[in-house]
C-alpha cells in the first residue's frame, strides 16, 4: 500500500537500529510507526488545512513515479512521528534534540496556520477556482436615504 513517508526518508533523520528499538519490529512494517506517521499527518493537517490543499500535499508516493512531495513537509512529518514514537517510551527518555525538532515543527506550523509564514504549498481552492484568502470583499446594496 503506498504511503506518504518512505522507509528511505528516515535515513536522514534517525539510525535504523534506533527506530527498530522504538517500534520493536521490522522497522517499516510496524503498526506503531504507521500510527505515529498518521498522527503526525493529522497534526499537520489540523494546522494548515484552512489555507492549503492537504490532499495534494499528502499524496502517497507510488514507486516508479516522480517524487513531488515537499521535502520540508516530509521532514517535519518524520520529526513529529519520531517524537510520538519516543513519547511512548516515557517523557524522560526523549532526547533533547527530538524535543527541539518537535517544537520547531509546531512553531513553524503555527506560523503557517496564522499566515505569518507562507510556504510553497498548493493553496486551497474553492469550487469557483479561487484560492483561499483572509480578505473577503463584499458590498452592500446602496441605501437611498432620500425621502
Amino acid at each position: 500500500m503506498p504511503r506518504f513517508i518512505l522507509e528511505s526518508d528516515y535515513d536522514m533523520q534517525i539510525k535504523q537500529e534506533i527506530i527498530r528499538l522504538l517500534t520493536a519490529q521490522e522497522f517499516y512494517q510496524s503498526a506503531k510507526l504507521v500510527r505515529a506517521e498518521n498522527t503526525a499527518i493529522r497534526q499537520i493537517r489540523n494546522r494548515i488545512a484552512k489555507r492549503y490543499d492537504c490532499d495534494k500535499i499528502f499524496t502517497a508516493v507510488i514507486p516508479g513515479d516522480p517524487d513531488t512531495r515537499d521535502q520540508w513537509i516530509v521532514t517535519i512529518t518524520i520529526d513529529i512521528a519520531l517524537y510520538h514514537l519516543y513519547s511512548q517510551t516515557g517523557m524522560k527518555d526523549i532526547p533533547q534534540h527530538r524535543q527541539d525538532r518537535y517544537q520547531d515543527a509546531l512553531d513553524w506550523l503555527k506560523d503557517v496556520g496564522n499566515g505569518d509564514t507562507i510556504p510553497e504549498l498548493p493553496a486551497l481552492v474553492d469550487e469557483d477556482g479561487n484560492e483561499y484568502s483572509e480578505v473577503i470583499i463584499n458590498s452592500r446594496p446602496q441605501e437611498n436615504q432620500r425621502w
